[in-house]
């Protein structure tokens, strides 16, 4: 551009030769020439100010349609088509990972003796690429969708913070069609249960069930491929006859068939875990989820979304019944080992030792397992994916280890129970361990829990430093019992004067064991 208005100035106004001008700014005489003669046309137009204004603003235009491929000679042209016909051949046969990419194909051209650049190469295909895509183009048709009437689901996946350490999870995301009201579940495993329990939890949030849902051809949906049909699994076929809905399937690579929720997946992961990381457990992050999406399905993004709320509330109302919840697991057997436990894919989780031997049902879910004896409920643990690792409750061996009470120092089981319980332990019970188990029995039978035993030890932790007796946390367990099932609603006045009355009771046990324990001391 800056030579053009040079050569144009040195010949209108310094009223040099061509030869001059070319000789001067160091260019080529036949350059000059070309630039003389679009100037002296522009003068011959009927607007010679606009036309040569045009001229010196507009930037010079190289035809290299016409140029001659030099490098891309027939020969290796020939040779790339075969190359990505070849590709093509092997992505309807399934063998999409087999195919050569374009470094390959050059690797392939050079080998046979052919100077070409890598670039030539990847411009080629490139533009045989493009003009392929271009000549496929083809419009969508907008849809409407009554409310209540579709809904679709899709998965996705979100990394996590939990309990330290960054793991994968999934997401299920559903998203209703007429209102883009959207909801979400976590999971950390992909599977039927997760599917199962996914749709049992979307169903009791939203308080109905959608008249026809829409998925694409994920593994827990569709069972086999025969042709063009598509046999639903046992799971999808289970949901759709207990909550009476209907279902659909998308084409194979028609993501847009249920574009609602695929846009969603990526909305709701980002708004939801782009600032947010870390949690300290599961149950804390699905909520801080469906906090994430109620206020999505509040607000309006933009004015095409405007009455997003009356939408929403539209599709809610519009929704089929919703009577109860579908048990979402799997039921099975196993006989219990002589380690009191059950062996479930290499990974093993306790049950009362009373059961050795014997058979029990589980009921298997996605993250939790609840095991059965005779209709009763004598388990409960959090699954395990992966083998070889052991849940162990203490509880579930005490009748064993008030036998064989030197076996509880050594136990997996105490190293499973909570870190306060084996400071109780190791500070007042390590020689004695008969009296921890025998508290254990007690608090088991009196229906306390370790956070029962853990309050009322910081509790007397605070009041005396001295060594803590089974029978002063026996003591303490059942004045809380007392306290809390029959007093519930105890006045200000009288819950101080029974707090004094407690504090009073605690020292003088505390002067008697005290009293005690010299006593012993001087006789030995």
């Amino acid at each position: 551009m800056i030579d053009k208005q040079t050569i144009i100035t040195l010949y209108r106004v310094n009223k040099l030769s061509r030869r001059a001008i070319a000789r001067q700014l160091h260019l080529n005489r036949r350059t000059i020439t070309k630039v003389i003669a679009e100037y002296e046309t522009a003068l011959q137009e009927e607007d010679p100010d606009g036309s040569l204004e045009a001229l010196l603003s507009k930037p010079p235009v190289y035809d290299v349609g016409a140029r001659k491929k030099r490098v891309l000679i027939p020969e290796v042209i020939e040779l790339v088509h075969k190359c990505m016909k070849e590709n093509e051949r092997k992505r309807s046969s399934g063998l999409k990972k087999q195919c050569m990419l374009k470094k390959d194909i050059y690797d392939l051209v050079v080998s046979k003796g052919y100077k070409v650049s890598y670039q030539s190469i990847c411009r080629y295909m490139y533009s045989l690429e493009k003009d392929k895509k271009e000549s496929g183009k083809e419009a969508f048709i907008r849809q409407y969708y009554n409310p209540g009437e579709v809904c679709e689901f899709d998965w996705g996946e979100v990394k996590l913070y939990y309990q330290g350490k960054l793991q994968r999870f999934f997401l299920a995301v559903f998203t209703l069609a007429h209102s883009n009201g959207r909801f979400a579940c976590l999971f950390r495993h992909q599977n039927t249960l997760a599917f199962m329990e996914a749709h049992r939890n979307f169903f009791r949030w939203a308080g109905g069930v959608p008249g026809v849902l829409v998925y694409d051809n994920m593994r827990v949906a569709v069972k086999e491929f025969c042709g063009s049909q598509k046999s639903p699994t046992d799971a999808l076929l289970r949901l759709s006859a207990f909550y009476r809905f209907h279902f659909r399937f998308c084409n194979i690579r028609a993501g847009w068939e249920k574009g609602h929720v695929e846009r969603s997946v990526e909305y709701v992961r980002r708004k939801a875990f782009s600032l947010n990381l870390s949690f300290p457990s599961i149950a804390a992050a699905q909520e801080h989820l469906t906090r994430v999406c109620e206020s999505l399905n509040r607000e309006a993004a933009s004015l095409s979304t405007e009455n997003k709320q009356e939408c929403f509330e539209a599709d809610l109302k519009a929704l089929q019944p919703y009577i109860r919840d579908m048990g979402c697991f799997e039921l099975a057997e196993y006989k219990v080992t002589k380690w009191s436990t059950i062996c479930m894919k290499g990974s093993h989780y306790s049950v009362p030792d009373t059961l050795v031997g014997q058979c029990v049902s589980v009921r298997i879910y996605s993250e939790k397992l609840v095991i059965f004896y005779q209709g009763e409920k004598v388990a409960v643990h959090e699954r395990f994916y992966t083998g070889g690792r052991w849940s162990i409750r203490l509880e579930h061996y005490l009748n064993t280890l008030i036998r064989k009470p030197g076996a509880l120092n050594g136990s997996v089981a105490l190293r499973q129970v909570p870190e306060c319980i084996q400071k109780i332990y190791n500070l007042h019970f390590k020689d004695n361990a008969k009296d921890f188990i025998l508290l254990l029995l007690y608090a088991k039978e009196h229906g306390f829990t370790y956070s029962d035993i853990q309050k009322v030890y910081e509790e007397q932790v605070r009041k005396v430093s001295r060594r803590i007796s089974a029978d002063q946390i026996k003591l303490l367990l059942h004045t809380l019992g007392e306290s809390t099932n029959l007093f519930p609603e105890v006045k200000s006045e009288d819950a101080e004067q029974a707090c004094r009355i407690e504090e009073n009771a605690c020292e003088l046990l505390n002067a008697i064991t005290h009293i005690m324990e010299n006593t012993v001391g001087q006789h030995l």
